[in-house]
């Protein structure tokens, strides 16, 4: 595809040569950002200006680890002549990235902060394998119970072992402490969960509370190089959020959640009084 162009040294060799464009149409959008850039001899820096943006956001975008954002689109279209913003209009309707389980691991992998928002449920990296494999049981959309456990366990390991460096900060619905699974089970997932709020942020929102989290699940993310992104969860999959205002609204929901929430300190206490019911 890009035989007749000069790739300067910052382009070879790296993570945008691995972009497959029929991944997804964000994957496409990366490569015609890089294919358009190279076709009119630019460096991502000159390119940087355009956008008013560094050079690092145009190598991340170019690697498919940031999406670009309807003003980069059209700001792009202007200076080019090219077909941004329509393309990313299609990438924006179709939701949900094929390889969306991937970039979800990419973007946690040496993150700073991790914000996690639930509702109902335990979420990860705070599940126990049996309650995980209740949860997907109960579920009655998930195949293969076995290798979708796996997943999650590893997901849990990737997070738990960047402690203490990472942040993770979650708000859990009260309700969630009392999942319909056998006694002895509740009682393991209640006594991780009791001793990971030692190590992370744990918060507790009561019962009979009204709050937007019934708008969906949701995860935000600090990145290793200071992005900030979000993750919409759905049943099935996820859609990964780099439109600033929509990760804005996205920070303000979880504060907002958040504000009706225990303290750490009495979410710990009312974590332990569940616990000691079982005993």
């Amino acid at each position: 595809m890009y035989g007749h162009f000069y790739y300067p040294p910052e382009c070879r060799m790296s993570a945008a040569d691995d972009l497959r464009p029929e991944d997804s149409f964000w994957n496409l959008i990366a490569i015609y950002l890089r294919t358009e850039r190279l076709r009119r001899g630019l460096s991502q820096s000159q390119v940087a200006e355009i956008i008013q943006a560094d050079k690092q956001r145009v190598a991340n975008t170019e690697a498919g680890r940031l999406h670009m954002t309807s003003v980069q689109a059209e700001q792009l279209d202007e200076a080019w002549g090219t077909l941004f913003r329509v393309l990313r209009k299609y990438a924006v309707a179709l939701g949900r990235d094929q390889e969306w389980w991937k970039q979800l691991i990419d973007f946690e992998t040496g993150a700073l902060i991790v914000k996690v928002y639930v509702s109902q449920f335990i979420p990860i990296p705070f599940q126990t394998e049996a309650y995980a494999r209740h949860q997907l049981i109960a579920g009655r959309v998930i195949r293969d119970i076995d290798a979708a456990v796996q997943g999650r366990m590893e997901r849990t390991k990737l997070l738990l072992g960047q402690l203490p460096k990472l942040e993770i900060w979650v708000l859990i619905d009260e309700e969630a402490l009392d999942p319909p699974i056998p006694v002895e089970d509740k009682r393991e997932q209640l006594q991780v969960l009791l001793d990971l709020t030692e190590r992370t942020s744990v918060r507790v929102v009561p019962e009979r509370t009204w709050h937007i989290g019934s708008d969906g699940d949701f995860e935000l993310i600090t990145t290793s190089f200071g992005a900030n992104l979000a993750y919409m969860w759905a049943q099935l999959g996820g859609r990964l959020v780099h439109d600033a205002v929509e990760v804005r609204e996205m920070a303000l929901r979880f504060d907002r959640i958040g504000a009706k929430a225990l303290t750490e300190d009495s979410s710990r206490e009312l974590i332990r009084q569940r616990l000691e019911r079982l005993q």
